[in-house]
């Protein structure tokens, strides 16, 4: 839980990650760190690229670098 937002990780809600080949704006907006602009982007970057092969492909989405991959990576999933 993230008190200064108010977001939770996804794992607290759920015990499965969330794909990030399979989900929507909305699953991805409860990632800590993304937030509804990055959810956005990912989703625009996959429907443009395709699907990601490993986690830290999400890497190549503008904006998101290795801090927040590092706060996120043990939350995502590609399959």
């Amino acid at each position: 839980y993230a008190p200064e937002t108010g977001l939770v990780y996804a794992q607290e809600i759920s015990n499965e990650k969330i794909n990030i080949n399979e989900a929507d704006i909305y699953e991805l907006d409860r990632l800590y760190g993304i937030g509804e602009s990055f959810a956005k982007r990912i989703v625009d970057y996959r429907t443009k690229y395709g699907k990601f092969e490993v986690i830290q492909d999400i890497m190549k989405v503008n904006g998101i670098g290795e801090k927040t991959y590092n706060e996120i990576k043990d939350y995502i999933c590609v399959e």
